[in-house]
């Protein structure tokens, strides 16, 4: 007598199951001004002669230099677009201007000196209404800022203020300020540090 095919309840059954994709990696960005190579090598002057007076801290490497306006943090990788379009209006919204770095400085003060940098004495007109139209119009999509945007490019930072902030001499550098970059910030495992990718620019 011939068997009958196995019933659904007897037969093996096959379990599926929906593996989630990885959500995407959000992305660190800031908007800032890139540096010519004449800026960069004025504060790596002022680096190496920083170092000379033994002032213990973690100095910055060359290539990330930069002038920051707006810190965005991390973000979506799905608001790439709108927030290069926002980079675009906030520089077509703002003049060329000239700015000059001839000052070394710390936050939160240069008794006890945390993070170190070159900055300007005259931060001017130039610079004050870029920085607020950069924010204005990224505050205008969701972002917030507490503090407001000063004019200078960090060098170096200290891990525990030890001493007082060197005197030294800073040579005036004049820096044409043309346009806008969009900055992304990614690990750099192998200097145990960070590096910084322009991702996108701006003219104003």
């Amino acid at each position: 007598m011939a068997r009958s095919p196995p019933s659904v309840s007897s037969a093996v059954r096959i379990r599926t199951s929906i593996v989630a994709e990885p959500a995407a990696r959000k992305r660190r960005l800031f908007v800032g001004v890139a540096l010519d190579e004449p800026a960069r090598t004025s504060c790596a002057a002022v680096v190496r002669a920083l170092q000379e007076t033994g002032f213990d801290a973690r100095y910055e490497l060359p290539e990330k230099l930069h002038v920051t306006l707006a810190f965005l943090g991390f973000v979506d990788p799905s608001r790439f677009d709108e927030i290069v379009a926002g980079l675009t209006r906030a520089g077509a919204g703002s003049k060329r201007f000239r700015i000059t770095f001839d000052k070394l400085g710390a936050f939160p003060h240069e008794r006890r000196p945390r993070v170190i940098y070159v900055g300007a004495r005259d931060q001017g007109a130039g610079f004050r209404n870029l920085a607020k139209s950069v924010r204005k119009t990224f505050a205008e999509m969701g972002f917030e800022f507490k503090e407001d945007a000063v004019a200078h490019v960090t060098i170096a930072r200290v891990k525990e203020a030890k001493r007082p902030l060197p005197l030294v001499e800073v040579a005036p550098t004049a820096v044409e300020i043309q346009g806008l970059a969009l900055f992304e910030s990614l690990p750099d495992p192998a200097r145990k540090t960070s590096r910084y990718e322009i991702v996108a620019t701006a003219a104003l």
